[in-house]
């Protein structure tokens, strides 16, 4: 009998521990700069956060160390900063779907996801972005991408990678 009382108590403690059915899962991540970013004698940190809920996938990142005034795009990736193509390709819902939104995660400084972050006088950029799809596991990184001229917030060089790899609080 004591038992059985000691093993449902265990239980009803594991159980409140675990995170409930549709829980949002977070993780966070540093910036690195990546090789390209280098080239162009940027030194870029900063925090990349990504939130998982029960139907939707946010993004934020705030990062420094760009080049004042300019815009750079930044997209949820779907390998590790480490990987031989730091980053890997767009992370996409649909793999077999189109290279955008809303099939992909892009962020921004602005309402409109495709245009991009933008760093102020201070060579600060702040972005988010959103999608009506829970990201799979294989969102690992975020990844910012140097705009050639002639270019879009498609992509370009890739200058900086940040890990979504450690679980963070959803306080915020």
């Amino acid at each position: 009998m004591r038992s059985s009382i000691f093993a449902g108590l265990a239980l009803i403690i594991a159980l409140a521990g675990a995170p409930a059915a549709g829980a949002h899962t977070s993780a966070v991540g540093t910036f690195q700069t990546l090789t390209a970013g280098s080239d162009l004698g940027l030194e870029i940190e900063g925090i990349a956060k990504l939130k998982r809920t029960h139907d939707r996938t946010l993004a934020k990142l705030v990062v420094r160390g760009l080049e004042p005034g300019t815009t750079y795009a930044a997209h949820l990736h779907n390998a590790p900063c480490s990987a031989a193509n730091p980053g890997g390709g767009h992370y996409k819902d649909d793999p077999d779907g189109p290279s955008v939104p809303p099939n992909e995660l892009w962020l921004s400084s602005t309402d409109d996801p495709l245009a991009g972050i933008t760093a102020n006088a201070a060579g600060v950029a702040r972005g988010r972005g959103s999608a009506d799809w829970v990201a799979r596991p294989d969102a690992q990184a975020i990844v910012i991408h140097h705009i050639p001229p002639g270019g879009t917030t498609a992509g370009g060089p890739k200058i900086a990678c940040a890990d979504l790899v450690r679980p963070h609080s959803d306080d915020d």
